[in-house]
């Protein structure tokens, strides 16, 4: 109930300076996010349970995970600069449509190279939705409330986290897999028609460059460079947690079922990702995305003590990813959005869905990897150490520069 409370005032706080005209549709479209993310993250985080239990190994997991998100890098760049040249709606239908079959898809088959075939389909609707959904979120922004509009956005993605993975857990336990990716496909069905619902703007056609084109140019801009580079840091450690916590989780404790750190995750992130939007609209979007990044790296690096914490360090540890991952990454989106002209702004969102895709498989590849020599433990501590010292180093250099310019300002 007090979560369902929060949602309702995170979402009327976003709404309420909006013009009358875009209130229905930006309050559709936090539903269709919803939707749609709760297919991705269940099916993310279930399936490398799912090819284990069909006789596969965490390198073949990592492996299908890597390649998937390589596909959808790819694609990108012809849907990322689609969604600024036709408009958002034909690109977040296209994206709906592909999680829709790809989830019908996987009751169909069992073999674990078909699934890998199927994901690439899925990884299609991933780089269709994605970047157009945050474009049409940012385009029905008041001005000035940016930074809350793109909280709230990440807010009903992060409530699909909450709910995704322990009720897609709890659904197979029950039943089967086949069950729940069923189930994905009639939510994919209803998001299609609530996405008809929605009255987008049409786009100005603009082919002034070739896609791919418009996707180099954006990604070699220096003024791009730092935020992106904050957005990796975020990916990297959320490849880690959505792929490979649940198998560590199961390894290493006798908790019984591991999607529950991310109902905790879910929590915190509920409870922060609108709020750091908020305050990052006031005090600026450095001052809350790096010290966000150092709590990521601190809750990364404690899953290395699972095995002898439990329930005290997955508490722990759910709580500060949670808080770091969707407050540095909602703020580091309107960040973007700040600096970014509206007709290039699907564009600029498209490679930073690329860059965290890049992330996700490099570090889902990486873990694979390692599986074969160690378990998981020590690539948590590592990873999440070199994350937080980049967020403190990151932290200082702000302040430091912050202080510079009142010094010069006084004098």
């Amino acid at each position: 109930m007090c979560v369902f409370l929060y949602l309702c005032y995170a979402v009327f706080v976003t709404v309420k300076g909006c013009d009358p005209v875009t209130k229905r549709p930006l309050l559709l479209l936090y539903l269709v996010v919803f939707l749609m993310m709760l297919i991705f993250n269940s099916t993310f985080t279930l399936l490398p349970l799912y090819l284990i239990s069909l006789g596969g190994t965490p390198f073949i997991a990592g492996l299908q995970t890597a390649l998937f998100l390589l596909a959808s890098i790819l694609l990108r760049f012809y849907f990322g600069p689609l969604a600024d040249n036709i408009g958002r709606k034909t690109p977040l239908l296209i994206g709906i449509v592909c999680f829709t079959i790809s989830s019908f898809l996987f009751t169909l088959t069992d073999q674990v190279w078909m699934i890998g075939l199927i994901r690439l389909i899925q990884s299609a609707g991933l780089s269709a939705f994605l970047s157009s959904s945050m474009s049409a979120a940012a385009d029905f922004a008041p001005v000035g409330k940016v930074g809350a509009v793109m909280g709230t956005y990440r807010l009903s993605s992060t409530l699909s986290l909450l709910a995704g993975p322990a009720l897609a857990i709890m659904v197979v336990r029950l039943t089967n897999y086949n069950t729940w990716f069923l189930i994905c496909g009639l939510i994919g069905v209803l998001s299609v028609f609530i996405l008809l619902l929605i009255p987008f703007t049409l786009a100005e056609k603009s082919f002034d460059a070739p896609p791919a084109m418009k996707m180099w140019r954006v990604l070699f801009q220096p003024h791009y460079r730092l935020v992106y580079f904050g957005i990796a840091l975020t990916a990297v450690s959320y490849g880690a947690l959505l792929s490979f916590v649940s198998l560590h989780i199961q390894t290493v404790t006798s908790i019984e079922n591991p999607g529950i750190y991310f109902i905790f995750f879910g929590f915190a992130s509920l409870f922060f990702t609108f709020l750091s939007g908020h305050l990052s609209d006031r005090w600026g979007r450095a001052a809350i995305a790096w010290p966000s990044i150092i709590l990521l790296g601190v809750g990364l690096g404690l899953l290395y003590f699972m095995e002898q914490g439990q329930w005290i360090v997955l508490l722990i540890s759910s709580w500060l990813t949670g808080i770091g991952f969707n407050g540095g990454l909602s703020v580091l989106s309107a960040w973007l959005i700040d600096i970014t002209n509206v007709d290039q702004r699907a564009t600029v969102l498209s490679v930073q869905e690329s860059i965290i895709d890049f992330s996700i498989g490099l570090i889902s590849f990486t873990f694979g990897s390692l599986s074969i020599f160690t378990d998981f433990s020590l690539a948590f501590l590592v990873t999440g150490t070199i994350i937080a010292g980049l967020g403190l180093w990151y932290s200082i250099k702000f302040y430091f520069t912050k202080q510079n310019k009142t010094s010069r300002q006084t004098h």
